[in-house]
């Protein structure tokens, strides 16, 4: 006898939540395969395509975390500090 006389309760489903992905979209060549890795100790990031080969090493703050350092590659990539070859 399973809740007798009572209101059944909706089972409200749980999402699980978002996590920051730790392989990123190429600003040049489109496609994913950027990878960042950072060097705490001299506060240096180290971003690179894996498809078109574009690479680079940005100094950053001692706070910020993968996103930011790809963020940071994206605005130099757009506003031309850093030159594609090819």
């Amino acid at each position: 006898m399973k809740n007798m006389g009572r209101k059944y309760k909706k089972k409200i489903p749980r999402r699980p939540p978002k996590r920051i992905p730790s392989v990123f979209q190429c600003p040049n060549c489109g496609k994913r395969a950027v990878r960042v890795e950072i060097d705490r100790d001299d506060n240096v990031a180290k971003v690179s395509c894996g498809s078109c080969k574009i690479s680079v090493e940005i100094k950053i703050p001692p706070i910020c975390n993968e996103v930011d350092a790809y963020g940071k590659f994206v605005d130099m990539v757009y506003s031309g500090e850093i030159t594609v070859e090819g």
